[in-house]
């Protein structure tokens, strides 16, 4: 014949390198696809305020008789953080201490507290100038349901 084959080899070279870039490109596409992202910590603008506790409802001893400034807590999506400030530990030592507390927020309203003594999973929610937190119990346990309601500052 007249023609040269040579360059129809070329030819389904260059096919089966494209078809290999092209088949590590979709697979790279889909392997850096995950749902991590629906499950992982989220920002909640709303509740990134400073919050006055105003009720503390507990099973335990006679529950606490709050004012304004007794017990505040700040959330800070700078550093991460509650700042939690109890003006009234020597009469309620069953509130949350005074202190820095790392937290998370999780997607349908949980905040996870961590270092807190008696717990640190809360459902939350918050109604106009009002924040409520419940402690996620264990069902098998019968005394340990616990709510704060708060106050925006």
């Amino acid at each position: 014949p007249l023609y040269n084959r040579a360059p129809k080899k070329k030819k389904k070279k260059k096919k089966l390198v494209m078809k290999k870039i092209f088949l590590f490109l979709f697979c790279a596409v889909i392997l850096s696809c995950n749902n991590d992202d629906d499950n992982g910590p989220v920002t909640d603008a709303a509740l990134l305020e400073n919050w006055d506790m105003r009720a503390y409802v507990f099973f335990g001893p006679e529950p606490p008789n709050l004012e304004n400034g007794d017990v505040t807590w700040s959330f800070s999506a700078v550093s991460g953080t509650v700042a939690i400030v109890n003006n009234v530990e020597e009469d309620y030592p069953y509130l949350p201490e005074s202190g820095v507390y790392p937290y998370t927020i999780l997607p349908d309203n949980i905040v996870v507290v961590e270092g807190l003594p008696w717990g640190n999973v809360y459902n939350y929610e918050i109604v106009g100038e009002e924040l409520f937190m419940s402690f996620r119990d264990d069902p098998q346990i019968a005394d340990d349901e616990l709510s704060m309601v708060f106050e925006k500052i």
